[in-house]
This record gives structure tokens, C-alpha cells and sequence, in this order.
């Protein structure tokens, strides 16, 4: 029994510190400001980032010269954004605050991968 707990708690915990370590990503991402030839390149509309335009920046990341460095934080975030949107489907008939907070989730997820996407044009052209 003892066992048991103990393997639940650990599995707690280690859920919990991925949730945090994705959250800590994405709020520092956020912070970045993508530039004006990356938004047109990639066809986005101002610094809107849609939750469904991920999946494309992600493609177009792909294509991209890896710096190296970021594909670790690549394989997380694609995790957790396809985490939040099953998630979404789940909870969205419950409330429209849910909704609202997993879309906000899935934006932030979307501008992870254009900051990541102006990073690798980045190294492109210098």
C-alpha cells in the first residue's frame, strides 16, 4: 500500500513540475516580440496569435535551420499545446471561463512557436 502512495505522489509531483516548467516557458516567451518580416513571412495579422495557427508555425519551424538549442523546448510545448487542446475539447461544454483561459493557453502556445520561428530566421540570415 505504502508503495502505491507513494508512486501516485511522485507521479503528482512530477505532473505538477511539467505544468509549471511549460507555464514558466511560455511567460518567458511572451515577453519576446516577434518582428515585422516573421509575422508577414509567416502570414500572421499583427501580434494576434491564434490557438489553431500553431500547427503551421510549428511546420514552418521545421523547415527552418535548427540553431541546436531549442529542441527540447520544442518537444515540451508541442506536448503540452496538444495536452491543452485535448483538454479543451473535455472541459469546454462545462464553462466559458475554461474556454477562455485554454484559449489563452493554446495564443500563448502560438506565439511560442513564432518567437521560435524568428529566432531560426534569425540565424538565417546573420
Amino acid at each position: 500500500m505504502l508503495p502505491s502512495l507513494i508512486f501516485i505522489f511522485s507521479i503528482g509531483a512530477l505532473v505538477q513540475f511539467a505544468f509549471a516548467y511549460c507555464r514558466s516557458l511560455l511567460l518567458a516567451y511572451a515577453k519576446v516580440q516577434v518582428s515585422e518580416h516573421t509575422l508577414q513571412l509567416a502570414g500572421l495579422i499583427g501580434e494576434i496569435f491564434r490557438p489553431h495557427e500553431f500547427g503551421r508555425l510549428m511546420a514552418l519551424v521545421d523547415m527552418q535551420v535548427s540553431p541546436g538549442d531549442d529542441g527540447a523546448e520544442i518537444r515540451v510545448i508541442t506536448f503540452y499545446h496538444e495536452l491543452l487542446r485535448s483538454a479543451r475539447i473535455l472541459v469546454s461544454p462545462l464553462g466559458r471561463g475554461a474556454s477562455t483561459w485554454f484559449d489563452r493557453e493554446l495564443s500563448l502556445c502560438t506565439h511560442f512557436a513564432a518567437v521560435t520561428l524568428d529566432r531560426r530566421l534569425s540565424v538565417v540570415t546573420e
